[in-house]
């Protein structure tokens, strides 16, 4: 038996260490700007979003983007425009998945209460206002 109070690094893998709950997007689509690893400015029109928290989101790309570079994040839909750091870089498939941190003041706002994934990143519409009487 054991008597060390620090857990092991596989028994830490296991338990989620992120900062902040992540949602299952319902396949939505942002623009997203980066340089390649060669310096080369990179855009796609339509980057699928697979999850997102408060401070960040995860992206596929066709191509791999550096660690620590900036990528611009924008879609008029969603009203976002910002800044983000590559935290991450993997390979799925044929694409690349990229976690990005949020920069600057750029947050989202997880919805309250019970959550049905996937969501949107939309807002939710505002209630119909109740006729008086």
């Amino acid at each position: 038996m054991s008597t060390n109070p620090t857990p092991s690094w596989s028994a830490l893998k296991r338990n989620d260490l992120r900062r902040s709950r992540r949602y299952a997007t319902a396949g939505e689509t942002i623009r997203v700007s980066w340089l390649s690893p060669t310096g080369t400015l990179k855009m796609v029109q339509q980057a699928r979003v697979v999850n997102i928290s408060e401070t960040g989101m995860a992206v596929e790309i066709p191509e791999p983007a550096q660690l620590l570079s900036r990528v611009k994040l924008q879609a008029d839909k969603h009203s976002l425009l910002g800044e983000g750091t590559v935290r991450h870089c993997r390979r799925v498939g044929v694409q690349y998945v990229i976690g990005v941190e949020f920069v600057d003041d750029l947050r989202w706002r997880a919805p309250e209460g019970p959550v049905t994934e996937p969501i949107s990143l939309s807002d939710p519409p505002a209630p119909a206002a109740k006729p008086p009487g």
